[in-house]
């Protein structure tokens, strides 16, 4: 089966061999990762699912960085990686929160050097406000032009509370999206339920430019959320997403396939979509 996973994180080896080191310079990554349970995956990582599955593509995401050097440091890692490995392809990370300056300089930097787009971007941990169009604006305008992919960090109004969780709300999502239609966005984890909203005419002529992954969504919700929001967006809106290492890619995979859609359903969630999204 040919598969493309659009969330999954690896990180340079000395941050998984020196993790309190970089838990003290980040505060995302330190909310993510300072409990020694959560598993930091590494290019050894990479490669042996690699070569596990030659029909397994794979899209790698930063998570949101707040410091600056540390953000340089992992995206000239995932540039190394997407050169490196054919089936790779990767998503940076900026800060809003460092002023338009330094961001579109780096946004500038890493896509010349191949990078696909920006994401997970967790605007709540960063300290910056999604809904703020003049800081956003610049940074949107120069994706959009350049055909760069948004992957955003995206939250349940309600349920238990994890790390990371955050309050990237459909409410501020829809806003979001509804001010940058050319901008190609991916909602992380079904977007906190933003689908369910596409029941609403308006809301499903509005964002044609909105796509969901499927990332975690064993931790949320009952297998039956992919067939029942499928009904609700067609197939053609959602990507697979395991966001390995936080869950076992063919787990991941598992739990699609119980949702009991038809083939091409699945191939279009699974592949076709993140293809066309990709350029791959």
């Amino acid at each position: 089966m040919n598969l493309i996973d659009v969330h999954t994180h690896f990180f340079p080896y000395d941050m998984k061999i020196n993790r309190i080191k970089y838990c003290k310079i980040d505060a995302n990554f330190n909310q993510l990762y300072a409990n020694d349970n959560a598993q930091i995956c590494t290019e050894d990582d990479l490669k042996m699912i690699l070569d596990d599955n030659s029909n397994l593509k794979i899209v790698i995401q930063s998570i949101g960085y707040t410091d600056y050097e540390l953000t340089k440091y992992t995206n000239d890692f995932l540039i190394e990686l997407s050169h490196k490995y054919s089936q790779v392809k990767t998503l940076g990370s900026i800060n809003p929160a460092w002023g338009e300056d330094k961001s579109v300089d780096e946004l500038k930097r890493i896509k010349k050097l191949g990078i696909s787009g920006i994401g997970e971007l967790h605007p709540d941990i960063q300290g910056f406000n999604l809904l703020d169009f003049n800081l956003m604006t610049p940074i949107v305008d120069y994706m959009v032009e350049n055909k760069m992919i948004f992957s955003v960090h995206s939250s349940e109004p309600v349920g238990h509370i994890y790390n990371g969780k955050g309050k990237m709300y459909p409410s501020i999502l829809y806003s979001f999206a509804l001010q940058y239609p050319e901008l190609k966005i991916i909602f992380a984890h079904l977007g906190g339920g933003l689908p369910i909203y596409f029941l609403m005419p308006e809301v499903s002529k509005e964002l044609n430019n909105v796509y969901f992954d499927t990332a975690a969504i064993d931790f949320l919700y009952d297998s039956s959320i992919v067939k029942i929001y499928k009904q609700i967006l067609g197939d053609n809106k959602i990507l697979f997403g395991s966001d390995y290492g936080l869950i076992n890619l063919y787990r991941a995979v598992d739990n699609i396939k119980k949702s009991d859609l038809d083939t091409n359903n699945l191939n279009n969630i699974f592949y076709n979509n993140a293809k066309q999204l990709f350029s791959w």
